[in-house]
């Protein structure tokens, strides 16, 4: 006799079924959400600040601290002469000693701290920047498109030896120009040495005019400018211009994303606790400027001549064109310094 097939009913049929596509709909669920939980997280953007002002040793220990605090990877430190480092003097004094100091800061914390030394260009003196680079320097900064290191015409014969030396090792350089003042001297080393990988700083000095940098940026497509604002007065006066031109820069970034580069022109030559806080301002204002909606920094109006404290409109720059700016870039500048 053949054996006897047990007949479900329809009912319970139905109930295994069930049962089934709830445990397999409970599965995904959770094979989703472990999936998610070990998903890793997208890469931080790396932050590089070209515009720091090493002034002295003793500064080295409180900068890599403030850099961890406000998540700077990287900053190229700046070699400073006297005047510039509160130390005293007039003119170029002292920027031999500045290059000391940044060669031994960068020397002790390598890839932390990438060290721009400063040559006067007047001098053509080949052999020490051959020596400068052999101790590792990275790039120049370079002083004499501020009126207070203005002692020739940036475009003077007895420059020309250096800037070719400059444009033929394809060194990176962070120039101040002063382009209300010396517009013309810049342009003219601009159209003879077109291969210099330069950066002009705060905007070309053109954040009160963005005209200015505008028509200097078309002229001379490899032209790149940083973002940076450095002292009380100059800085308020910018970032309150800035604010008012915001949807104009917000038009160069976006035709231009590849040319603008993060710095705070932080100089270190304060170590209070004041100075301290003065730091963190500065870098939060900068960074602010392209992160965020809003900032805080200096504010001067004309009912209130003395400076308080105030908010600015940041550019609150989108992905794509923010981590340009923070990194990347700077990252292509520095070429082999970065590495």
């Amino acid at each position: 006799m053949a054996p006897r097939r047990s007949i479900r009913s329809p009912k319970a049929a139905h109930t295994d079924r069930g049962a089934r596509l709830r445990s397999i709909s409970l599965g995904a669920a959770l094979a989703a959400v472990l999936g998610c939980r070990s998903s890793p997280p997208p890469p931080r953007q790396e932050v590089i600040d070209i515009h720091v002002h090493l002034t002295h040793a003793d500064a080295v220990t409180p900068l890599l601290a403030h850099m961890a605090k406000h998540r700077i990877d990287r900053a190229v430190i700046l070699a400073s002469p006297d005047l510039t480092s509160g130390r005293g003097g007039s003119g170029l004094a002292g920027y031999r000693t500045g290059n000391d100091i940044v060669l031994d800061a960068a020397a002790a914390h390598p890839g932390k701290l990438i060290p721009f030394v400063t040559v006067d260009l007047g001098h053509g003196d080949l052999a020490y920047l051959a020596e400068l680079r052999r101790r590792g320097a990275c790039g120049v900064k370079l002083y004499q498109g501020h009126n207070l290191f203005h002692e020739r015409p940036l475009d003077d014969p007895s420059h020309q030896a250096m800037w070719q030396a400059l444009s033929d090792q394809a060194l990176p350089i962070l120039l101040h120009a002063n382009t209300v003042r010396y517009r013309d001297e810049l342009e003219a080393v601009l159209r003879s040495f077109p291969d210099l990988r330069l950066v002009c700083a705060h905007l070309c000095g053109s954040r009160t005019d963005l005209a200015r940098v505008e028509s200097l940026m078309e002229a001379f497509p490899r032209l790149l400018v940083d973002t940076s604002h450095g002292s009380a007065g100059p800085a308020a006066e910018g970032f309150a211009n800035l604010e008012r031109e915001r949807a104009q820069l917000l038009k160069l970034f976006s035709r231009w994303p590849e040319r603008f580069l993060f710095g705070t022109d932080l100089v270190t030559s304060g170590l209070d606790p004041l100075s301290m806080e003065l730091w963190d301002l500065q870098v939060e204002s900068n960074m602010g400027l392209l992160k965020e909606d809003n900032f805080r920094f200096f504010r001067q109006t004309a009912d209130q001549p003395a400076r308080t404290l105030g908010t600015y409109q940041g550019l609150h720059l989108p992905p794509e064109l923010l981590g340009p700016a923070l990194g990347q870039n700077a990252a292509r500048w520095l070429g082999a310094c970065a590495r």
